[in-house]
């Protein structure tokens, strides 16, 4: 190992190296400036005047007016897809809905209740004959859900219809009294 008293000489010898280099280097600078002449530029000496304003606004435009096949804009560089931006299409509005059902057009005739069974006598208005029903049946898509002694009640699609087995509608009366008339020929 070499001792300390040895290593010393060799770094103040570079760190002179280096110190002389430098000012090598200062003093170039400064004879190379010193030569140079220090004259007044004429171009300097005119007065200031506006700049062209065609020009600035053709500037302009050129900014605003980017080249058709510029691959910046064609593939952005903010879209993961690299795909030029499309707007979401447009949601179309959800369809309507539906109208509710039509009221049941059916005659109660008559109603039958003997013990827990519960009945009800239905036809059609231009119908004759009917048929006897009972609670759960379906008849044109209502669902009889309630018998009771003097109506009967029906469901479709969460809507309830009552129906009394003597209608004080006149138009349920005439229609009887016109199937019975043909009934009694």
């Amino acid at each position: 190992m070499l001792s300390v008293s040895k290593r010393i000489p060799g770094a103040v010898i570079s760190i002179a190296v280096l110190l002389c280099l430098d000012a090598g280097l200062v003093a170039f600078g400064w004879i190379a400036a010193s030569k140079a002449p220090l004259s007044v530029d004429p171009i300097a000496e005119t007065s200031w005047t506006s700049p062209d304003v065609d020009m600035a606004s053709s500037a302009t435009e050129y900014a605003r007016a980017p080249e058709e096949n510029d691959p910046v804009l064609t593939r952005p560089i903010f879209f993961a897809s690299r795909k030029p931006f499309e707007p979401p299409p447009e949601q179309a509005s959800p369809p309507p809905p539906r109208p509710p059902p039509p009221d049941p057009v059916f005659v109660v005739d008559g109603i039958m209740l003997i013990g827990d069974a519960r009945k009800a006598h239905l036809r059609q208005p231009q119908e004759v004959d009917g048929r006897w029903h009972e609670t759960g049946q379906v008849i044109d898509g209502w669902t009889i859900v309630q018998i009771e002694a003097a109506e009967i009640v029906l469901e479709q699609a969460e809507r309830k219809f009552e129906m009394r087995l003597y209608s004080s509608e006149p138009s349920a009366v005439r229609m009887v009294r016109r199937i019975s008339r043909r009934t009694a020929q």
